[in-house]
């Protein structure tokens, strides 16, 4: 005679047809019942899962339901399962595991082919619940802009294509058991190397009582798998020892049969305030070593040279202060950053700086295009006139000396120069090094501003500067850097795959040099997204032509 069994499940579709496959496996031994039961998750479905974390959202009823013995079984999605469960359940079997990677869905008119890491345009709505998806989504693309997005899997396709989203990230394994009509949506897979999925998922848990000893063993016998139940584990394990729960944006995978591969991603401001978010990969021969490697590796809070562009080697040629965001956003992304000291900075002796400050009225404008030239206002009393500056590290710089920046500019010196109002009679002061004659100056100039060019430091080149030969790219983040190496990159006799020019004026000096300019970008607009998009997507390019 066949045992009867009773299955707690929720009520989505999804649900359901998890619960349904448990009870066809079951099918040759034992006669099925499906208990459908509501969780706060399934009423409650307008809160971010932020506010719920640890609170078993869509598993309490169905542990409740076990205990006071209304169903023998109960089946969940593994990774909706808090970290510690009742003290009188067990997991009694994990069945093998589906597609475990993320996709995004995509309306057509929001899709963008040469999209930086994700084909979506500039500043695309991307809706998603997930604190893990969101941290993933915006250290690939701070451009983008992340809402809520609650319901079970239908409703957010449909919400999707309701307009109300032109993307939406939703897992696989929920995809492909739903087997859902997708047409007129953009569906990509996305690679698990740089999207990690949340520990456990595509994993189902067949939870029940400790006592059911009999039980147990049936459905270890008829569902289990033992490589998918110690992946799992090691998965939940790095979740566990980070100090985290359901809101933790923290993502692991384990992937491998021996030796094994564990992928993790760990979100910003963890475990201190101020550390990047970052990727990590380990190597090892068992699952639990694997994720003990990644775990030491992200919380170590330093560069792991693990995600979209690890294994890439970028320099950054120019001084030893130079592009210091750039440099570590392009860190966080897991490239190899190369400084190559092209220049140095001398001071030069300004006596009369602070007079020259101080005669400055309220008509006239003073205005600094590096971070080096804002360090000589530090001691001196701002001047009663505006003070400008390009770049947000200028501005920074200005303001750590005290000084209030009236204006900054976001598109580099030129834009700046072209949109400055000057009075008719006023002046612009300009502290600068001694060689510039960049694009502030040319525009400023062809407007008829009176300019005061007031030296304050001058590049000097560094003798036998040593380049990369490994450089996948390279970035000239001035025009003194090119003059300082482009004869040493020649001889060099290795070219990198990607050449640019932080600025006009370096690029025209790339051009005098007979160096090809692949990309001029004014990182001071943009926290260098521009540099960082292009090498994006020329590395994409390369990788498709393999």
């Amino acid at each position: 005679m066949k045992m009867k069994l009773r299955i707690g499940t929720r009520g989505s579709d999804l649900a359901l047809w998890q619960a349904r496959y448990v009870a066809s496996t079951l099918a040759p031994e034992a006669e099925c019942e499906l208990v459908i039961l509501k969780t706060r998750g399934d009423i409650i479905d307008h809160v971010s899962l932020v506010e719920v974390e640890g609170k078993a959202f869509f598993t309490a009823e169905l542990e409740e339901a076990l205990v006071e013995k209304s169903v023998d079984l109960a089946v969940h999605s593994h990774k909706d399962l808090p970290s510690e469960m009742r003290p009188e359940l067990t997991i009694a079997a994990i069945p093998p595991r589906a597609a475990m990677h993320e996709r995004l869905l995509v309306r057509r008119e929001s899709l963008e082919k040469d999209g930086a890491f994700l084909p979506l345009r500039l500043g695309a709505t991307v809706g998603t619940s997930s604190p893990r998806r969101q941290e993933q989504l915006e250290t690939l693309r701070p451009d983008l802009k992340i809402t809520q997005l609650r319901g079970n899997v239908p409703t957010r396709v449909n919400k999707l294509r309701d307009g109300k989203y032109d993307a939406i990230v939703l897992a696989s394994a929920g995809l492909d058991r739903l087997a859902l009509d997708l047409s007129g949506l953009v569906d990509i897979a996305l690679p698990i190397e740089w999207f990690v999925p949340a520990p456990a998922q595509g994993a189902l848990a067949i939870q029940t009582r400790k006592a059911d000893v009999e039980l147990i063993a049936f459905l270890k016998e008829m569902l289990h798998d033992d490589s998918v139940e110690r992946a799992v584990a090691a998965e939940r394990e790095l979740l566990i020892r980070s100090g985290g729960g359901c809101s933790l944006p923290l993502g692991a995978s384990l992937v491998g049969a021996g030796p094994f591969t564990a992928l993790a991603f760990l979100g910003k401001d963890r475990p201190t305030l101020g550390t990047p978010a970052r990727w990590a990969r380990a190597a090892a021969d068992t699952p639990d070593h694997a994720s003990e490697l990644a775990l030491a590796k992200l919380m170590d809070g330093n560069a792991t040279r693990h995600g979209p562009f690890g294994g890439k080697s970028i320099s950054l040629c120019g001084s030893a202060e130079s592009n210091v965001d750039l440099a570590n956003r392009l860190e966080g992304l897991g490239a190899t950053v190369v400084r190559e000291l092209a220049i140095e900075f001398v001071d030069l002796p300004t006596p009369d700086l602070a007079r020259t400050f101080a005669a400055l009225g309220e008509r006239d404008t003073v205005v600094f295009t590096s971070a080096h030239a804002a360090a000589r206002a530090h001691g001196n009393p701002r001047p009663k006139s505006r003070v400008a500056a390009v770049g947000r590290a200028t501005a920074a710089a200005l303001e750590h000396a005290g000084w209030r920046v009236d204006v900054v500019g976001e598109q580099g010196a030129a834009a700046l120069a072209r949109s400055l109002e000057v009075e008719v009679g006023a002046r612009v002061c300009f502290p600068c090094a001694e060689e510039t004659v960049g694009e502030l100056e040319r525009e400023l100039i062809a407007r008829g501003v009176r300019l005061e060019r007031v030296p304050v430091y001058r590049t000097k080149p560094v003798e036998a500067p040593a380049l990369d030969p490994n450089a996948d790219v390279r970035i000239y983040t001035s025009p003194s850097a090119v003059r300082a190496v482009a004869g040493a990159e020649k001889a060099l006799g290795t070219n990198p795959r990607l050449r640019l020019a932080l600025g006009e004026s370096a690029a025209s000096a790339m051009q005098a040099a007979d160096l090809e300019v692949d990309g001029v970008f004014h990182p001071s607009s943009d926290d260098g997204e521009g540099v960082v998009h292009r090498i994006a997507r020329t590395f994409c390019r390369l990788e498709n032509q393999r």
